[in-house]
């Protein structure tokens, strides 16, 4: 009786530390899931020099997987050119080649671009030779070096890359102590790709992986869809000033295309698209002519006697 009193109690005791404990680890696995949801890695694609090789297409969409931004790099730098995804906001050019690229990831225990103005502008805005963005959900910037046309290498000096036929990558980790430092070596290494591009007449670009701290990825993009509203906001009501018996919601129209819901809805193609369609056009007439020819040849070739086949026959029937 005693040791079944004793087993009774250690089993109703052990309830309680059972529940804490799956408590904890589901506690646990929610903070976890929710700094994973907050966190964002954003590419940035710059261009320097002879320029050309890199375009943006009309789509107003960021978002991005590690297995697109892969496929983009694929189609960028590889020597033998792989299929990109589509739908993506940057895409290469079809005739023009970069010489160079230079891929850069930032990555630590979180970024926090309020310490580093000259990554911060590279990843909010436009400008100093930025052609686009590509956001992913989650910290993915190993991921995404992982997936870089050529091995990521660890630096504490960004300021000493050169511009090397190829693709190039690169790994620095930041914190709190050093994000200043690496945010100076970024300036630094702008410069110094534009600069050897200038001189060499070449052209190099510029992959920036930056893996944000967490919430600073939310906050920016609700600042960003915040200023986008206001804008289309604005040009909406410029539109429908202008357009007299225009009902509220319509589109707003220009002389190159039409606000719709706050979407720029255009009915010209974009340089990518002529070029992809003029490509296989004339690669389809091409192959018709080719196989017309071909064809024309065929039917009308030469019939000539074989002078050897009739005498050996003539000499039979006349055995």
């Amino acid at each position: 009786r005693r040791e079944h009193h004793s087993i009774t109690a250690f089993n109703i005791e052990s309830k309680p530390i059972g529940t804490m404990i799956k408590r904890t680890i589901l506690a646990a696995t929610a903070v976890a899931a929710a700094s994973f949801a907050d966190a964002a890695t954003t590419v940035a694609v710059m261009e320097f020099g002879k320029g050309g090789s890199v375009r943006r297409t009309n789509s107003a969409n960021t978002s991005s997987s590690v297995s697109g931004v892969a496929s983009f790099w694929s189609a960028m730098h590889s020597p033998n050119r792989g299929l990109q995804y589509a739908g993506m906001n940057v895409v290469p050019d079809l005739f023009n080649k970069a010489e160079s690229g230079v891929i850069v990831g930032l990555m630590g225990s979180g970024l926090d671009l309020a310490s580093m103005p000259t990554v911060s502008n590279i990843v909010q805005g436009e400008g100093q030779g930025v052609i686009g963005h590509m956001e992913i959900k989650g910290e993915k910037g190993a991921a995404l070096l992982k997936k870089a046309p050529t091995k990521a290498f660890s630096t504490e000096n960004l300021s000493s890359v050169q511009a090397e036929n190829g693709a190039q990558a690169f790994k620095v980790d930041v914190n709190d102590f050093n994000a200043a430092k690496v945010d100076a070596q970024v300036d630094s290494l702008m410069k110094s790709l534009k600069k050897q591009a200038e001189s060499s007449g070449k052209t190099v670009v510029l992959h920036l992986v930056v893996e944000e701290e967490e919430g600073a990825a939310r906050r920016r993009a609700l600042a960003r869809r915040l200023n986008e509203d206001e804008e289309s906001g604005e040009e909406n009501n410029n539109g429908e000033e202008g357009e007299e018996g225009e009902e509220e919601g319509q589109s707003a129209y220009y002389g190159y295309g039409y606000w719709n819901n706050g979407v720029w809805v255009t009915n010209y193609k974009t340089i990518f698209q002529i070029q992809y369609f003029n490509i296989v056009l004339w690669t389809s007439i091409g192959l018709v002519i080719i196989l017309g020819y071909s064809t024309y040849l065929m039917v009308y070739m030469p019939l000539m006697a074989d002078t050897l086949l009739f005498g050996e026959s003539a000499k039979m029937m006349g055995e």
